[in-house]
């Protein structure tokens, strides 16, 4: 016969009929303890914010990314839950979601920033060993072929705040239930006469 150690005392159980998640309670914390992101300057080229991530890894994922103009507009930003995936491959299919965004914006030069080290290594010459990586890749290396100049810029997770707060409120979301299908975040700024 086992007795339970009675050293600490009891945790009180949580209020019944409580409605909201754990993912949704870390996403209220995390708000209150930051304000809203805000977006980085742009310089001389459009600049593309990209941003994957998974619960678990491999485990439920999403991706985001978030197009500027030279000048700092929001041309868009999209999200979009992509199932399950490691962590990796959701940091890859960002960047090729980016890229489509800027070939249907015409968004050329472009300055794509990921907070992933191993996508722009990547991406920059070093290939990665897994198969399906590698092929990821080659579809960015071939998307941004079609653009007149990529620049490939690492930055900390902190300065990816647009980004990431779109694939956190998308992976919350789908802990939550379901998401379904591409999710525009954001519609772009109307054009300015």
């Amino acid at each position: 016969m086992c007795v339970a150690d009675r050293t600490r005392p009891r945790r009180r159980p949580r209020r019944k009929g409580g409605t909201r998640s754990d993912g949704e309670r870390r996403q209220l914390a995390y708000a209150s303890r930051h304000g809203a992101a805000a977006l980085p300057a742009t310089g001389d080229r459009a600049l593309l914010l990209c941003d994957g991530g998974s619960r678990g890894n491999p485990g439920p994922a999403a991706i985001a990314a978030v197009l500027l103009a030279p000048g700092g507009a929001l041309l868009e930003s999209r999200s979009e839950a992509i199932g399950r995936a490691t962590a990796a491959e959701a940091e890859y299919r960002a960047i090729l979601l980016g890229l489509r965004l800027a070939a249907n914006h015409g968004a050329d030069p472009l300055e794509v920033r990921s907070d992933s080290r191993l996508a722009i290594a990547a991406v920059e010459g070093t290939v990665p060993g897994d198969g399906g990586l590698a092929a990821l890749v080659r579809e960015i290396r071939t998307a941004a072929g079609g653009l007149s100049g990529v620049r490939w810029r690492w930055h900390p997770r902190g300065d990816n705040e647009v980004a990431d707060g779109l694939v956190r409120q998308l992976l919350w979301q789908t802990e939550s239930g379901p998401a379904h299908g591409p999710m525009i975040a954001d519609r772009p700024d109307p054009p300015s006469d």
